[in-house]
C-alpha cells in the first residue's frame, strides 16, 4: 500500500507539472507572442539595435541593412597603410571626435580622437554598403588606441586639413 501511495503521489506530482507547463504555454500563445516569434519578426538590424550601447551615435550616411552579410577583414599590409580620421562628410563636420568601434556592429565605443589624427590602417572590411576599416591611433594609449571606424571618417589625403 505504502509504495502505491508514494507512487501516486509521483505521477500526482508530475502530472501537476504538465498541466501547470500546459497552462504557461496556453497564456503565452493567447498573448500572441513568444520570445521566438518576435525574434524571426525581428530584422538583424532591429536585434543589434536592442544591444548597441546608448551613447553610439547614428551615422550620417547608410549603414549596412544586414550585418550578417558582412564581408571578412583582410590584413591592409605595411605599405600605404597611414591614414587620417575625417569628421567631415559632405562637406560638413559631422563628428569632430571620431570614435572608434568594438567591431562593424557597432555595439559599443572602444576609442576616440580628434578630426584630422593620424592613424595607422591595420584590416580593412569590405562590406556590401559600409566599409570598415580597424586603425591604431599612434601616440594613443594602450587600450584606448585600436578600433573600426567607417570609411567615410577615414581619408589618405592629408591635404583636407589645411
Amino acid at each position: 500500500m505504502r509504495n502505491l501511495l508514494k507512487l501516486s503521489g509521483g505521477l500526482l506530482g508530475i502530472g501537476t507539472l504538465i498541466i501547470l507547463g500546459g497552462i504557461i504555454i496556453s497564456l503565452m500563445q493567447s498573448n500572441g507572442e513568444t520570445d521566438a516569434s518576435v525574434a524571426e519578426r525581428a530584422t538583424p538590424t532591429e536585434m543589434l539595435l536592442q544591444i548597441r550601447a546608448a551613447d553610439v551615435p547614428a551615422l550620417p550616411f547608410p549603414d549596412n541593412p544586414d550585418p550578417t552579410q558582412c564581408g571578412i577583414p583582410v590584413v591592409w599590409g605595411s605599405t600605404n597603410n597611414q591614414a587620417w580620421l575625417n569628421g567631415i562628410y559632405e562637406g560638413e563636420m559631422v563628428q569632430p571626435v571620431v570614435y572608434l568601434y568594438d567591431s562593424h556592429l557597432r555595439r559599443k565605443i572602444v576609442a576616440q580622437a580628434p578630426h584630422g589624427t593620424e592613424v595607422r590602417i591595420i584590416l580593412f572590411q569590405p562590406n556590401p554598403v559600409l566599409d570598415y576599416y580597424l586603425v591604431k591611433i599612434l601616440g594613443a594609449p594602450v587600450g584606448e588606441n585600436e578600433g573600426w571606424v567607417p570609411a567615410p571618417f577615414l581619408t589618405f589625403e592629408p591635404e583636407v586639413f589645411g
